[in-house]
C-alpha cells in the first residue's frame, strides 16, 4: 500500500482550459448557464477542482481563444495566483481565423503550408507573439500543433507541403530561448480529408530536432491510427527522449474524449503498467512525466467529467503498481504466460478504491470530490 501511495503522490497530472469549456457536436454547442465563458471563469473552477482532487495544479492556456494582449496576460496571471495554479504551457492556436488582418478565412488553406505568402509569414509572426505573450505570465513552454494538409490531391503536394513545416519552424525554433521548449502537437487524420502534413510520430519527432534542441512531442492517444499501439509508441519516443507529454482521453476513431479510462479501463491500466516499465529500465521518471487529461464536454457535469478523468487515471496507475515487475519479468522470460497474464489479471481485477481513499484522507483531501462538489 505504501508504494502504491507513493505513485499516486508522484502522478502528475494536468489540464487545459479547453476541459472545462463546452465542446461542440457537428449541429451545436449546448451549453448550460454553469459552463464558465471567460478565462477568469475557467481557471477559477481549474483552481476549484483543484482543491477537491490534489491534482491538476498545472494549466494549458490558449492563445488567443483565452487571451491575446499584455492586458489579457496581466488578468491571466492574476487569476493563476489566485487559484495556485501554475501556467505550464500556452499552445498557439494557428488554426483560428482573426476578424481582421491577414489569418483569416484564408486559413482554410493552411498556416505554415499556405499558397499565400503572407500567410505564411504571418502563422510564423503569430506564434512568435504568442511566445512574447507567454512570457508575461511566467510560463516557458510553447505548444503547437500544425492543422495542415490537402482536402484534395490538386491542392498541394507532399513535397513542398513538408519543405514549408520545416522551413517555418526553424524560424520559430530560433526564436525559443534556452530556458524555453516547444511541444509539437500531431493528429494524423485531423482536419483533412486526403492527407495531413505531419504523417506519423517519426516524423513528429523529426520535426521537433530540425525545430531545435529545446523540442519534444505530445503524444495524443486519441490520435493513434488503428491497431496503432500506445504502449510501443510511447517506448519509442522515450528511446528517442522525444516526449514531452502524454495526453490521455478514451474515444472512438478520435471523436469526441470522453474521461480517460470511460470506455476501456484495461488500456489504460496497460498504459500505466508500460510507463512503470520504463521507469525500471531506466528510460523515464514518473515524477517527472507530465499527463494532461484531455476531456471534451459535449454532455453531462464538466467537474464531474474532469474528476471521473483524474480517479479514473488514480485507479489505474494504482492496480498497475500492484503489479511485481521482477515477478512478471522472470515469468515472460520462462516464458510462462498464463502465469504473468494470471499477475496481471490479479492487480486489475483489485479494488484499489480504498487505497485512493486513504490516499486523499492522508493529503486531507474530501474523501468523496464527487460530494464535494
Amino acid at each position: 500500500m505504501t508504494t502504491v501511495k507513493k505513485r499516486l503522490n508522484s502522478l502528475k497530472l494536468i489540464v487545459s482550459t479547453r476541459t472545462v469549456t463546452r465542446s461542440a457536436s457537428s449541429w451545436a454547442v449546448y451549453k448550460t448557464e454553469k459552463d464558465p465563458s471567460s478565462i477568469t471563469e475557467k481557471l477559477d473552477l481549474i483552481g476549484k477542482l483543484s482543491k477537491i482532487s490534489g491534482k491538476i495544479n498545472e494549466v494549458v492556456i490558449h492563445c488567443p481563444t483565452d487571451f491575446r494582449t499584455k492586458e489579457g496576460a496581466a488578468e491571466v496571471l492574476e487569476s493563476l495566483n489566485k487559484n495556485n495554479l501554475q501556467p505550464v504551457t500556452v499552445m498557439a492556436d494557428l488554426h483560428i481565423p482573426r476578424k481582421r488582418g491577414v489569418l483569416n478565412h484564408r486559413l482554410m488553406y493552411g498556416t505554415l503550408t499556405s499558397p499565400y505568402a503572407e500567410v505564411r509569414v504571418a502563422s510564423v509572426n503569430q506564434v512568435i507573439s504568442t511566445m512574447q505573450l507567454m512570457r508575461e505570465i511566467k510560463c516557458r513552454q510553447l505548444g503547437l500543433w500544425i492543422p495542415d494538409g490537402m482536402d484534395s490531391p490538386g491542392e498541394k503536394n507532399s513535397i513542398d507541403m513538408l519543405e514549408a513545416i520545416l522551413n517555418g519552424l526553424r524560424q520559430i525554433g530560433l526564436k525559443i530561448r534556452k530556458s524555453e521548449n516547444m511541444l509539437l502537437g500531431f493528429s494524423p487524420y485531423n482536419p483533412t480529408y486526403c492527407s495531413t502534413a505531419v504523417p506519423d510520430w517519426g516524423t513528429a519527432a523529426w520535426l521537433c530536432k530540425e525545430a531545435g534542441q529545446n523540442s519534444k512531442v505530445i503524444l495524443d492517444n486519441a490520435s493513434l491510427l488503428p491497431g496503432e499501439s500506445l504502449e510501443t509508441v510511447t517506448t519509442s519516443l522515450f528511446h528517442q527522449k522525444m516526449l514531452g507529454r502524454i495526453r490521455l482521453s478514451d474515444n472512438k476513431l478520435g471523436m469526441g474524449a470522453l474521461p480517460a479510462g470511460s470506455l476501456d479501463s484495461s488500456s489504460l491500466f496497460r498504459f500505466f503498467l508500460n510507463l512503470l516499465n520504463a521507469e525500471s529500465a531506466g528510460l523515464c521518471s514518473l515524477e517527472d512525466l507530465s499527463i494532461e487529461l484531455k476531456v471534451e464536454n459535449r454532455i453531462g457535469s464538466i467537474e464531474e467529467n474532469v474528476l471521473t478523468a483524474i480517479e479514473n487515471t488514480q485507479h489505474a496507475l494504482a492496480r498497475a503498481a500492484l503489479v511485481d515487475l521482477n515477478e512478471l519479468k522472470d515469468l515472460q522470460a520462462k516464458p510462462d504466460i498464463t502465469a504473468a497474464n494470471k499477475v496481471l489479471r490479479d492487480a486489475f481485477v483489485t479494488d484499489v478504491r480504498p487505497v485512493v481513499k486513504k490516499w486523499r484522507k492522508d493529503n486531507k483531501l474530501p474523501q468523496d470530490p464527487f460530494a464535494e462538489l
